[in-house]
């Protein structure tokens, strides 16, 4: 049977949440180390391609606290290596390759009551995304979520909910909605704005599953003139995964696809864009180790 904690069903479904902040639904993970390629991206309107590889290293920092009755806090910890590799760029190309950087602290406050279908959930983050090269202001985000989910039954529970990214520069705002159905015991079946899952086990130790979700990142960076700009990475992935379990709450996934809706911006921190390009689809790989929450 698959296994999920309502509290992480419910804030995933209530709250858009950003690439990096986002829990995996379904096998929510307490901990997870994960390793992705996408490979080239040729640009749409000239030459060149951009390739991207990532680390990311996630946790949570406490067992779930409960401060109140009804109340869940869950605090998270993640650090993200991301190398954005061009090929065969024309001369006047503004971005180079890059290594970046990104730290950041979340809390997830889930609200649940006995006897009431309703979930209610919050979201906030601080977040440093950077290349290191002279750390300011425009480093650093603070974002916020909320929402909330009704749970018409034990298999199924209708969300909706939303973002506020950036509070301290270009603010952005994001509404989402999201659905939770377990359609029996093997088969799960959700969106987590922006992420869809359909999810199946042969047996506890196997699951598979096909997913869509968005990734990339934005970062803050210097230029050769010492000016503070803005790396504006979008991609949404789709792709096919296995995951087995290793021993206990340990698992391997691995997982292969596809990259749509790929482009690249350079902005001001104010969020006035000074260039972009669009890159054609490409292909990813993934492999992580996880491990599932106690």
């Amino acid at each position: 049977m698959l296994k999920i904690p309502v509290s992480a069903a419910a804030i995933s479904s209530a709250c858009l949440l950003s690439v990096s902040a986002q829990p995996a639904v379904p096998g929510f993970d307490a901990a997870r180390a994960t390793f992705a390629h996408d490979g080239e991206m040729d640009f749409d309107d000239g030459p060149g391609s951009l390739s991207v590889s990532r680390f990311e290293l996630r946790s949570v920092l406490s067992k779930p606290i409960s401060p109140a009755d009804g109340l869940t806090i869950l605090p998270f910890f993640e650090y993200e290596a991301t190398a954005l590799d061009f090929s065969d760029t024309p001369a006047a190309f503004p971005i180079g390759d890059e290594d970046l950087h990104s730290l950041n602290l979340s809390a997830f406050a889930i609200s649940m009551r006995d006897g009431s279908p309703w979930i209610c959930g919050g979201w906030a983050r601080a977040e440093l995304a950077t290349d290191f090269q002279d750390l300011g202001e425009d480093d650093f985000t603070f974002d916020l979520g909320g929402g909330a989910g009704y749970r018409f039954n034990e298999k199924f529970t209708l969300g909706f909910g939303a973002v506020v990214l950036n509070l301290n520069g270009h603010t952005r705002f994001y509404p989402g909605i999201g659905f939770d159905w377990m359609v029996n015991d093997q088969l799960r079946v959700g969106l987590y704005s922006p992420t869809f899952v359909a999810a199946f086990s042969f047996d506890e130790n196997w699951l598979f599953s096909l997913r869509g979700d968005s990734s990339g990142g934005i970062w803050n960076i210097d230029d050769a003139g010492g000016q503070s700009h803005s790396i504006d990475h979008s991609s949404y992935r789709l792709g096919v995964y296995a995951s087995r379990r290793l021993s206990g709450n340990f698992w391997l996934t691995a997982g292969a696809g596809a990259t749509v809706g790929n482009d690249i911006r350079l902005t001001e921190p104010d969020g006035d864009r000074l260039f972009k390009q669009d890159m054609d689809t490409g292909l990813f790989a993934l492999i992580a180790l996880r491990m599932k929450t106690w």
